[in-house]
């Protein structure tokens, strides 16, 4: 399947070039973090946006330079668009572009960190030259969330309960769109509540009993 790169983008405004850089230490190997960007599913679905766009298809070579894979987002316009690697270094760089009108370039970098492993993230985006801040903070914002994400899941490592934990987390809550993880914590947290409740009320009739109170 050959992939239609959309090049048919234009500006209408006077632009400019905003960057975002972000980093986070990660307490596992440079080669584990490097794997988890690597693999396209596993990184969007850690994005706080999971389940904005789909991930349509990816192209056999991927992740080697050249190649990509095609997203559409889940919305009225059903926008379509293509990322294309433009840098692999391995356990150390993974970058890509975007075919969209603002022309997005993302570079992840691994370094050696205190804790094991620095990720840095570097993206710069056109925006129109005056205004759009909001829009440049709320980026910033997600991406931030997106490292803290990545940062827990990448910790999930060592011993067997986390190595159990992070399969679970594979096989059932990483596939749910973000919406749908939040339901299941709220349902959770409610049934963690409820128990509460139960073991609070069952205490305080065995103590009032112990008492005489009852």
């Amino acid at each position: 399947m050959i992939l239609k790169i959309n090049e048919d983008y234009h500006i209408d405004h006077p632009m400019r070039i905003a960057k975002v850089v972000e980093s986070i230490e990660i307490a596992a190997p440079q080669d584990e973090v490097f794997d988890i960007i690597v693999n396209c599913d596993r990184r969007l679905q850690l994005s706080p946006l999971w389940g904005v766009a789909k991930l349509m298809h990816v192209s056999p070579d991927f992740p080697a330079e050249g190649s990509c894979y095609h997203v559409r987002l889940n919305q009225e316009d059903g926008q379509e668009y293509d990322t294309i690697v433009t840098d692999l270094v391995p356990k150390s760089k993974f970058g890509y572009r975007l075919t969209t009108r603002r022309e997005t370039r993302t570079v992840w970098t691994m370094q050696a960190g205190p804790k094991g492993t620095r990720l840095v993230y570097y993206e710069e985006f056109l925006v129109e030259d005056s205004g759009e801040e909001e829009f440049v903070q709320s980026v910033r914002n997600v991406v931030r969330q997106w490292l803290a994400n990545i940062r827990r899941y990448a910790e999930l490592r060592g011993s067997w309960q986390k190595r159990f934990l992070r399969r679970l987390v594979d096989r059932f809550l990483l596939p749910l769109r973000v919406d749908q993880r939040r339901v299941i914590f709220l349902a959770l947290a409610w049934q963690a509540v409820s128990c509460l409740a139960f073991l609070a009320v069952a205490l305080g009739f065995g103590v009032a009993k112990l008492l005489g109170l009852v």
